[in-house]
């Protein structure tokens, strides 16, 4: 199964800490901290207790933008690799999610939170609607950010 970049923010830190983190350890990939805030943005909050089977868990989840051309990486390849609990590291063009790549093919509610990302981007890009199938649940709950996708 695919899964989105994640993990569980450590006592103490902050969620965008936490997903600089995240990142690092599961691909490998070094967003510097001052670019973070301009690599950042937030897609939206997931609250509805079915989107996990392990417990009820609410994720934050957030938009890393970054150029694979000067990409930084831990072993200093500019490639980035599955780590921790990834097992690789795969690119999805925007336009494969929910398409080529659907619901079952993630886990939980990966699918939701990157259809809402897809639908920031195309909000910004294009008046072409989102086709959304393959949900696990099509009326789960969250916030999401309408209208944040800017040019970096």
């Amino acid at each position: 199964q695919l899964a989105t970049i994640g993990g569980f923010v450590d006592v103490g830190e902050t969620t965008e800490n936490a997903v600089l983190r995240e990142a690092e350890e599961e691909t490998g990939i070094i967003i510097p901290p001052e670019r973070a805030d301009a690599a950042m943005k937030l897609i939206g909050v997931y609250s509805d207790p079915r989107r996990d089977n392990r417990r009820h868990i609410v994720s934050i989840a957030y938009a890393l933008e970054f150029q694979s051309s000067s990409m930084t990486t831990k072993d200093g390849t500019g490639v980035p690799k599955g780590g921790d609990d990834a097992k690789e590291v795969i690119a999805v063009p925007l336009e494969e999610i929910g398409v080529k790549y659907k619901g079952e093919d993630w886990y939980a509610d990966h699918l939701t939170i990157l259809l809402d990302f897809k639908e920031q981007i195309m909000a910004t890009t294009t008046a072409k609607a989102v086709v959304r199938e393959g949900e696990i649940y099509e009326d789960v709950a969250r916030a999401r950010c309408e209208g944040v996708a800017e040019e970096v």
